[in-house]
């Protein structure tokens, strides 16, 4: 995911390298729209209208007359031939000027690319919070950072995800709904309506529009003298108008069968219910922000079972600040206890961004272990950590990315010793048996290239050569260690007892 977002990104910064750099350093000019050019594009509107794109011409502070077309076209661009333009231009090339001119910026494609951008990191923060596995951070370690910053979990990060669009979306019903009630009676033309009777149930109008219930229907003549039958927001029993009652009807100047009453009702609920919806919503954001608000804890009291009918495991904190409300901690079976029924669970790690620690639990601290009991179907998934129940302390806990660091780390100086030592005894060994050798070590196989390297040196005549006798066993030795082949060789039974006999008769 990380290399399609970089990809996106990639993209998206051609798309809008040249109008940002211009916008930002290049020299500005005030052009005349003196044309306008076409483009072999039809418009959705007609094909017979081409689309136009303006031209303009400006002089630079040369003196130099330049004239240069949009980057965009439309079927109703938004300037007229005569109009001034500011045009922004570089010295060394003028005639790549951006007209500063906002159909002229590619918003839509790098929009478009943008909430594609958007979409794969919310989607790649859900994984995160769900599956709780470090492996899947990006290369950068921002979205961590991101979910720590605002303690994300899988029941803050939807509600947070909702009432981000939720508040500006009732914050533009309200804005919009408010503008055209205060349009209407400020602009609308005022009529003497007289109501004709109820429609019941549904009602079709002049503009196209059903509704249902029993609405006063009124009829009115607009300026024109033509008559319009419009119906009362309101249904009985809520709307008291009567065959014959006179109301007073506003209407928009150029669309008169948008009529209404003339009455507060008729105006002012929507912004006022999308303008209370977006004080709720404000509240509510700012309750799950603070964590006043947090998820049930049915499924956590679901969980407590587990402590009869779990696994037992242990959870080692890898990190825990109380003040932050950061908990960190890492799951792992315990060696002492079978675990048949979860073979396939090896390791889990959590990150609680939002941790409320109880007053027992306040003095939770990096390597302190607990008791945890996991769900025998799904261990991944189901568990119950005790901290009341501190069975141990590991001072020395890693999380698996360093975990996996560490062992790649020893890997590595493992290969680099056997690596010096198939160098250092080359010269004295059969080239088959060296090829063999490198074979295993190219298949990572390090176990059984120690043991056949080791006894290709064992068999070598005495006295060996001089460099190695120089070789510092010792650590060779504690090298077949760290591979176990002390506990179990790889192709001779008896190549440690071998092996520690051959060390001796050095030493």
């Amino acid at each position: 995911m990380s290399a399609s977002v970089l990809i996106m990104l990639f993209v998206l910064g051609l798309i809008l390298q040249n109008p940002v750099r211009m916008l930002i350093t290049g020299k500005r000019a005030e052009g005349v729209v003196v044309g306008m050019d076409t483009s072999a594009r039809s418009s959705e509107s007609s094909e017979n209208n081409p689309l136009k794109s303006p031209v303009v011409e400006f002089s630079t502070s040369t003196g130099e007359l330049i004239r240069v077309s949009g980057r965009s076209y439309s079927a109703t661009p938004s300037v007229r031939v005569g109009d001034v333009v500011t045009v922004a231009y570089s010295l060394s090339n003028p005639r790549n000027a951006q007209l500063l001119l906002l159909k002229d910026f590619p918003l839509g494609s790098a929009g478009f690319i943008l909430g594609f951008i958007a979409v794969i990191l919310l989607m790649w923060i859900s994984g995160i919070l769900i599956s709780g596995d470090s492996k899947m951070d990006d290369p950068f370690h921002l979205l961590p950072a991101v979910i720590s910053h605002f303690r994300l979990n899988p029941f803050r990060f939807p509600a947070l995800f909702v009432l981000s669009f939720a508040i500006p979306t009732c914050g533009l019903g309200a804005y919009f709904t408010y503008m055209h009630a205060h349009d209407l009676r400020s602009n609308g033309i005022k009529a003497v309506g007289h109501v004709i009777g109820s429609q019941r149930e549904s009602s079709s109008l002049s503009d196209g529009s059903t509704a249902s219930g029993v609405f006063p229907m009124i009829t009115f003549k607009d300026a024109s003298g033509e008559p319009h039958t419009i119906r009362r927001s309101l249904a009985k029993p809520l709307s008291r108008l009567k065959p014959g009652d006179v109301v007073e009807v506003i209407y928009p100047a150029h669309q008169p069968n948008k009529g209404v009453v003339n009455t507060w009702d008729e105006f002012w609920p929507p912004p006022l219910f999308f303008g209370l919806m977006m004080l709720a919503f404000l509240v509510a954001f700012r309750l799950v922000l603070s964590g006043s608000i947090a998820a049930s804890t049915s499924e956590q009291g679901s969980q407590m079972k587990l402590k009869t009918s779990g696994i037992p495991a242990i959870a080692t904190v890898i990190e825990a600040d109380p003040k932050a409300r950061v908990l960190h901690y890492r799951i792992d079976k315990e060696a002492e206890i079978p675990t048949a029924k979860s073979n396939d669970f090896i390791s889990l790690e959590i990150t609680l961004s939002d941790w409320k620690p109880s007053q027992a639990a306040a003095e939770i601290k990096k390597g302190d272990q607990f008791r945890v009991y996991l769900d025998s179907l799904k261990p991944n998934k189901k568990f119950y950590v005790d901290f009341s129940e501190k069975i141990g302390s590991n001072q020395f806990v890693q999380s698996m990315e360093e975990e996996d660091e560490s062992i790649g780390k020893e890997e590595e100086e493992m290969v680099g010793k056997i690596r010096n030592l198939i160098e250092t005894s080359s010269p004295y060994l059969p080239l088959e048996s060296l090829s063999d050798i490198q074979l295993l070590m190219m298949k990572d196989d390090l176990a059984l290239a120690f043991e056949k390297l080791v006894t290709e040196i064992m068999n070598l005549p005495r006295p060996l050569p001089a460099p190695l006798l120089r070789v510092d066993w010792d650590d060779i030795l504690q090298l077949g260690t760290k591979l176990e082949l002390d506990e179990l060789a790889e192709d001779d039974p008896g190549f440690w007892k071998k092996f520690q006999a051959f060390k001796s008769g050095i030493n």
